[in-house]
C-alpha cells in the first residue's frame, strides 16, 4: 500500500490546471445584500450564516498542548504493526490534551473511539503520520442491511469516531409566538438562565411545520415526518433574560408557534474541544462497490458533538470522507481527497456530509482532486452549514432529501459543473431541498459545458455563478448573474465581519 512520491503533488498540480481563480477584485452587489450589507434583513430570503463554525465562528482552533505520545502505549509506525489497541489505550488515558502521533505508518484494523472532550489526536503531517486502514467495516464487523438491501457502512461509522450525547433538560415551553428573524421568545418561565447560557429551541414535526420549512411551497413528505420526530432542533445562546423573555443572539431560522410543542431546553454537549488533525488516512485500495453497497472504507465520523474540528487531514481512496451526524460548531478544515488505486469514475461515496440536524458547522479549505458518488451533502434538517473556499474537479452539491434548509455554499471552485445538482437520497423522503439554500459566488473550468438549470427549490438563492440569467422571483427562484462578479465574494465572511459585536461569558467575537 505504499504511496510513491510523485502522487503527493497530484492534487495541487490537477487543480491548478482545471479550476479558474475565484473572483476577488471589485464586483457586483446582490440586491439582497447590497455592498455593504445595508440592504440585507434578518428576516429575508438570505439567511444569517455567520455563526457557523467552532465557537459559533468567533475563535480560531486551538493549538492544543500535547499530554501523550501512542509510541508510550505501544504504537509501532513501521507499517506491520497493528497499531489499534495502542491507539484506543493512549485515548482512554488522556484526560486532556493533544495525543502526538509521530510520522509512520500505523496500520489500524479497528476503530479509535473519542467519547469525552478535550482529547485531540495529531499525526505530524499530511503524508508523515499515515493510518494504513487494510480491511473494511464490512470486513470487520460483517455485512448489516439497510432498507434491506443497503449497505449500513455505506451510511455510518469510521476508523476514527468522535461520540457525544447531550445532557440538556428541558426548561419551559414558548407560550407565544415568534416570527422568523425574531430574536426574542416568551417562555412559562426562564428560572436559572441568565445571559452566555446556550439553549435548543425544539419543535414537533406538525404537517404545518413541515410546509413552513419549505417557504410554504411544498409539504414535507410523510416519510420526513415518521423519521425525525422534531424538526426544528436549533441552539442559540441567551444574551439578554428580561421576566419571562429572552433574549437570542441570533435571529430565529423559523416561525416559532406553542402548538408545535415548542420547547426551550438547556444544551449541554458532552463532547467539546476534542479533534483530528495532520495526518493521511491510507485505504486499501480495493475497487469501490456499488453505490449503497460500499462496505465502509470510512475515515471519520462525528456523532452529537459541539466545538470539535478535523484539520489538516487526506483521505486517499475512501468510501466516505468526513460523515457529522446531529453536529454543531464544528469546523472541518483543510481536508483534501484523492484516488491512487481506485480508478472508477467516482471513487468514493460522501466526501463531506452534514446530516441529522448538523447545525452551523463549517467546512473550509476542502480539495477533493477525485469523484465522489455525493461530494457535499446536507440531508436530515441539516441547517445554516457553511462549505466555503473549497474546490473538486467536478462537484456535485448534494441535497439529499429530508428537508435540509438554510445551507450556504461560497466561494467554491466547482471543476467542470454539470454535477452541480446532482442529488440523492430516497424519493419519498420529498424534495431534494427545504427553503433557502444559497449558492453565492461559485466558479467553474472555462471549458466546462453550460450549467444545468437551477433546480426548483423552494426560494432557492444563485447569486454571481456565470451561466445563470437573472431571474429574480420574491416567492422562488432569485438568481442574479452580477456581471464582473459578485461583491461580497465570500457570503459568510461578509456576515462574519459585519455581526454585532456581543460581551458575553465564553466569548472570543469583541
Amino acid at each position: 500500500m505504499q504511496i510513491h512520491r510523485r502522487y503527493a503533488l497530484i492534487p495541487l498540480l490537477l487543480l491548478a490546471a482545471i479550476l479558474l481563480p475565484t473572483e476577488t477584485g471589485a464586483g457586483t452587489p446582490s440586491r439582497l445584500w447590497g455592498s455593504d450589507g445595508s440592504a440585507w434583513t434578518p428576516a429575508s430570503r438570505l439567511p444569517d450564516f455567520s455563526f457557523a463554525g467552532y465557537h459559533f465562528g468567533e475563535g480560531k482552533i486551538p493549538d492544543v498542548p500535547v499530554a501523550a505520545n501512542v509510541l508510550k502505549f505501544g504504537a509501532v509506525g513501521d507499517g506491520k504493526t497493528d497499531n489499534t489497541a495502542a491507539f484506543q489505550k493512549a485515548v482512554d488515558a488522556t484526560i486532556n490534551g493533544a495525543i502526538l502521533v509521530p510520522a509512520g505508518r500505523y496500520i489500524l484494523t479497528g476503530q479509535i473511539s473519542i467519547t469525552k472532550s478535550g482529547v485531540v489526536l495529531r499525526g505530524a503531517g499530511i503524508g508523515k503520520t499515515i493510518l494504513l486502514i487494510p480491511k473494511s467495516l464490512e470486513q470487520i464487523h460483517g455485512a448489516v442491511a439497510v432498507d434491506e438491501s443497503k449497505s449500513k457502512w455505506a451510511f455510518s461509522g469510521g476508523f476514527i469516531e468522535i461520540r457525544g450525547t447531550d445532557r440538556g433538560k428541558k426548561i419551559a415551553d414558548v407560550v407565544e409566538p415568534a416570527k422568523r428573524g425574531a430574536r426574542r421568545l416568551v417562555l412559562t418561565k426562564t428560572t436559572g438562565l441568565v445571559p452566555g447560557d446556550r439553549i435548543r429551541l425544539v419543535m414537533n414535526n406538525d404537517p404545518a411545520l413541515g410546509r413552513l420549512l419549505h417557504a410554504g411551497k411544498m409539504d414535507a413528505a410523510p416519510e420526513t415526518l415518521k423519521e425525525i420526530s422534531q424538526l426544528c432542533d436549533w441552539v442559540a445562546r441567551v444574551t439578554a433574560v428580561n421576566g419571562k423573555t429572552l433574549t437570542l443572539d441570533r435571529p430565529l431560522r423559523l416561525d416559532v408557534k406553542p402548538e408545535w410543542q415548542a420547547e426551550v431546553w438547556r444544551w449541554q454537549p458532552t463532547v467539546t474541544e476534542s479533534g483530528l488533525e495532520s495526518l493521511s488516512f491510507e485505504f486499501a485500495g480495493t475497487p469501490k462497490k456499488a453505490h449503497l453497497k460500499e462496505e465502509g472504507f470510512n475515515a471519520i465520523y462525528l456523532s452529537n458533538i459541539a466545538d470539535c474540528w478535523v484539520r489538516n487531514v487526506e483521505l486517499v481512496d475512501a468510501d466516505n470522507g468526513v460523515i457529522a451526524s446531529k453536529c454543531r460548531f464544528c469546523t472541518v478544515e483543510g481536508l483534501t481527497a484523492r484516488a491512487v488505486k481506485r480508478n472508477s469514475k467516482e471513487t468514493g461515496h460522501h466526501a463531506l456530509w452534514a446530516t441529522g440536524k448538523s447545525q452551523e458547522c463549517l467546512f473550509t479549505g476542502f480539495r477533493l482532486a477525485t469523484l465522489f458518488v455525493h461530494d457535499l451533502t446536507v440531508e436530515g434538517c441539516a441547517n445554516g452549514n457553511v462549505f466555503e473556499r473549497g474546490e473538486g474537479v467536478a462537484l456535485s452539491f448534494d441535497h439529499h432529501s429530508n428537508a435540509p434548509y438554510e445551507n450556504l455554499f461560497t466561494e467554491i471552485k466547482i471543476g467542470k459543473q454539470y454535477r452541480m445538482w446532482k442529488c440523492g437520497g430516497r424519493s419519498d423522503r420529498g424534495p431534494h431541498s427545504a427553503a433557502r439554500t444559497t449558492f453565492w459566488n461559485l466558479s467553474f473550468n472555462a471549458d466546462s459545458p453550460s450549467p444545468p438549470s437551477v433546480p426548483d427549490w423552494p426560494q432557492i438563492n444563485v447569486i454571481g455563478i456565470p451561466g445563470f440569467a437573472s431571474e429574480t422571483t420574491p416567492d422562488l427562484k432569485w438568481v442574479e448573474s452580477c456581471p464582473g462578479g459578485v461583491t461580497p465574494p465570500n457570503l459568510y465572511r461578509a456576515q462574519l465581519q459585519r455581526r454585532p459585536k456581543v460581551s458575553l461569558p465564553g466569548t472570543t467575537l469583541k
